[in-house]
C-alpha cells in the first residue's frame, strides 16, 4: 500500500489559527504503527511549507511534500519542481505589496501572510463577512501583474487564497510520480489517498480507477473521491485498522 494523506482537515482539525492545528497523538501513533509494516508506505502532502508540516507530524519513516508537492522530500526535485528558483524573488515582492495595503484597511492579526518560498499564502478564516470582498481585491490586485507577465496563478482553497507557479504540477501528478518511484518491479502496489481539500481533486481524480479515495466532508460537500469520511477522527480509526489488518497478515 502506498498511503497518501492531507494534513490539515485529515489528520489534524481545521483551527482558526493555523498553528494550532495539532494531530492528535493517537493518530500520531497509527502512523507509527503502519510505517513499521515494510508492506506499506506512507507520505503526507500538504499544502503548508514542508518544514512546518514535519515539525507537526514529527514521525520519521514518512514522505513528506509541503507546498502541494512543490516541495519533496527524499526523492529529489523532479521535472518542473526543480525549477522554481525564480519565482522566489516575486512571492516576496508580493508579500511586501500585500502587507502593506492591508495594514491600511484591516487589522493584521485577523490574517495570516505566509511566505512560503515559492507560494504566497493568505488565510482568512478569522476576517468577518463585511471585508471579505475588499481583502480578496487587493490579493487579486496584488496577483494581477504576476498571473499576466510572470507564470503565475491564483489558486482558492479553504479559506485561503494563493500565489504560486502556473506549471503542471499539482496533488495528482505527486502521487503518480511516487507511483512509479516507489512501486516495486512484479508487485502492484495499490494507493490510498485521503483529504478534505479542493486540491486534493486532482489526486482523487487520477487514483480513483485503480485505488481508494476518501473524502472528509467539512465545508465542502461533494468530491471525485469514491468514500467518504465525516472527520478526522475516523480517518484516525481507518488508519488504525488497517495498520492492525496488515499486522496480522504480515
Amino acid at each position: 500500500m502506498l498511503i497518501f494523506l492531507d494534513y490539515d482537515g485529515t489528520l489534524a482539525p481545521i483551527s482558526n489559527r493555523p498553528e494550532l492545528a495539532l494531530m492528535p497523538n493517537k493518530t500520531r501513533l497509527a502512523l507509527k504503527q503502519l510505517i513499521k509494516n515494510k508492506r506499506i508506505t506512507v507520505s503526507i502532502i500538504s499544502g503548508r511549507v514542508l518544514r512546518n508540516v514535519k515539525k507537526l507530524v514529527n514521525v520519521n519513516g514518512i514522505y513528506y511534500a509541503g507546498c502541494h508537492g512543490l516541495e519533496i522530500e527524499g526523492l529529489g526535485s523532479v521535472g518542473p519542481v526543480s525549477r522554481l528558483e525564480k519565482y522566489r524573488i516575486f512571492i516576496k515582492q508580493a508579500k511586501r505589496l500585500l502587507v502593506k495595503q492591508l495594514m491600511n484597511v484591516i487589522s493584521l492579526k485577523a490574517v495570516d501572510i505566509e511566505d512560503k518560498g515559492v507560494v504566497l499564502s493568505l488565510h482568512y478564516r478569522r476576517v468577518k463577512e463585511r471585508y471579505l470582498k475588499l481583502l480578496k481585491g487587493i490579493f487579486y490586485g496584488i496577483a494581477e501583474p504576476y498571473v499576466v507577465s510572470s507564470g503565475m496563478v491564483v489558486i482558492k482553497n479553504k479559506k485561503v487564497l494563493e500565489l504560486r507557479p502556473d506549471i503542471e504540477w499539482d496533488k495528482g501528478m505527486y502521487c503518480l510520480y511516487m507511483l512509479r518511484r516507489l512501486g516495486k518491479k512484479g508487485q502492484k502496489t495499490l494507493p490510498i489517498y485521503i483529504g478534505d481539500d479542493k486540491t486534493d481533486e486532482t489526486a482523487f481524480k487520477v487514483l480513483k480507477e485503480n485505488g481508494i479515495t476518501i473524502f472528509v466532508r467539512g465545508e465542502r460537500k461533494t468530491s471525485l473521491a469514491e468514500y467518504y469520511a465525516d472527520s478526522t477522527n475516523e480517518v484516525k480509526n481507518f488508519l488504525q485498522l488497517i495498520a492492525e489488518s496488515a499486522k496480522k497478515t504480515d
